[in-house]
């Protein structure tokens, strides 16, 4: 099951073809820059598949 993410995006430079800015994620405080729309999405990406991979089962943690 999907868990609901919640981020902080400041958008500091957008022209035509530029963006540049910083991605928060409100659980944990974590900031990371990007300076482009593909490294924004990676970003975002990353950061919810590193979440997936650290979460583990409860039941597993105690053993039983």
């Amino acid at each position: 099951m999907d868990v609901l993410r919640s981020y902080v995006i400041r958008l500091y430079r957008q022209e035509l073809e530029e963006i540049a800015g910083m991605v928060e994620s409100v659980e944990t405080g974590e900031t990371t820059p990007f300076r482009s729309s593909d490294e924004l999405w990676s970003t975002l990406q990353r950061d919810a598949s590193r979440r997936r991979a650290s979460s583990t089962n409860p039941l597993e943690e105690n053993g039983t």
